[in-house]
């Protein structure tokens, strides 16, 4: 059945909005522009502590001020956000989770996941009892032509 019913982003009211924090990796700015891409999603805010670092994103987005934080608290209450993308150093990956998980929305985390096996407890059981979803970004996993290749091996063509 067809979602056509269902607002979107370019509608006005978009279906999903995405935070993006920290500008640490530079995989944040290919993220961001995958968001702005898709008709059900918006940018709903960027947050680094640096501003300089997300001046890039904030041209080539449009993204207002009002969406521009340099405080992650106020940044994850005020975005209204659905999914956090955290693009930190690998080092802080765990202490970013454990911020971000008590503000109800799922995490996607650039790769590498942590820093050590500690820390990937810490960041799965900061986010275990929310009921949201935690994931890494592995972008080798959505290219075509590795998608391509998976389907013709699973139907037996090679």
């Amino acid at each position: 059945m067809g979602r056509s019913n269902e607002p979107s982003a370019k509608d006005g009211v978009a279906k999903h909005r995405i935070v993006g924090i920290s500008f640490d990796h530079m995989h944040m700015g290919d993220l961001l522009r995958a968001v702005a891409a898709h008709g059900d999603v918006e940018i709903a805010g960027i947050y680094d502590p640096d501003r300089a670092k997300m001046a890039q994103a904030i041209a080539n987005f449009s993204i207002p001020d009002s969406r521009v934080f340099t405080d992650l608290e106020t940044c994850l209450k005020q975005s209204g956000a659905d999914l956090a993308i955290v693009c930190s150093a690998t080092g802080a990956h765990a202490e970013t989770v454990a911020r971000v998980a008590p503000h109800g929305m799922h995490v996607l985390v650039e790769k590498p996941f942590a820093a050590d096996v500690a820390d990937a407890r810490r960041m799965i059981a900061a986010m275990a009892p929310t009921g949201h979803r935690l994931a890494v970004n592995w972008p080798a996993a959505w290219s075509p032509g590795h998608n391509t290749a998976k389907r013709l091996v699973d139907d037996g063509t090679i």
